[in-house]
């Protein structure tokens, strides 16, 4: 094969290598970017009230991603600084027992290494002691809510035998249930993952989160 032919094959050869790395470079970085994107349109909304609905939609995706993510930082800035986060591991709600975090508490969840009673276990009564990373990494986040296909705004999309009190509890507030329906036979393992908000200088902060789940 005479040289010139062959250095003109080497070239298309490396050219054509080089379009292929690039390509799955890219292919690799959408697919990254995509699955740590937040959605813009929930699978099943249920809501009301437009911009104010979008808006509250918004923040919390973006909070969820910070619970899955484990980024306190920017949890912390979506807590509102005068009333704090109240944390319950059910729904019904119980300002007098359930922790309340400051946003300097939240912010700094990653190096707290001390464990605290978040509630107790409706079927055995035991209190549930974890740091609070334990918590929202395995208790709070036990589901992928970020990709939950039922989504309510000011409406709780699914209920057990628990006190559902979010509403009284916070007459002023916005909250968003992300559902995972339950897999079983009798869709009783749903999990719901609720964030409440209220208004706070011209913006939406957030002030409870609660995990929901069915219990007899």
């Amino acid at each position: 094969m005479k040289k010139p032919l062959l250095s003109a094959m080497c070239f298309l050869l490396g050219a054509l290598l080089g379009a292929v790395l690039c390509l799955l470079s890219v292919t690799l970085k959408m697919s990254h970017e995509n699955k740590n994107a937040i959605p813009t349109v929930p699978a099943v909304p249920v809501s009301a009230d437009g911009e104010k609905a979008e808006e509250v939609v918004e923040a919390a995706y973006s909070v969820t991603a910070a619970i899955r993510d484990g980024d306190y930082e920017t949890l912390s800035a979506f807590v509102h600084p005068e009333y704090g986060l109240i944390v319950s591991p059910y729904s019904t709600v119980n300002l007098a027992s359930n922790q309340c975090l400051t946003p300097v508490r939240v912010a700094s969840i990653a190096k707290d290494d001390t464990e605290y009673i978040w509630g107790t276990r409706p079927d055995t009564g035991e209190p549930i002691r974890m740091t609070a990373a334990e918590y929202f990494s395995g208790f709070a986040y036990d589901c992928d809510f970020m990709s939950a296909p039922l989504l309510g705004v000011n409406r709780i999309v699914k209920s057990g035998n628990a006190l559902e009190n979010v509403a009284s509890v916070f007459p002023e507030g916005e909250f968003v249930d992300f559902c995972v329906p339950g897999t079983d036979e009798e869709g009783l393992e749903w999990r719901i993952l609720r964030l409440v908000f209220e208004p706070y200088e011209d913006s939406l902060r957030l002030t409870a989160v609660i995990h929901s789940q069915y219990t007899n």
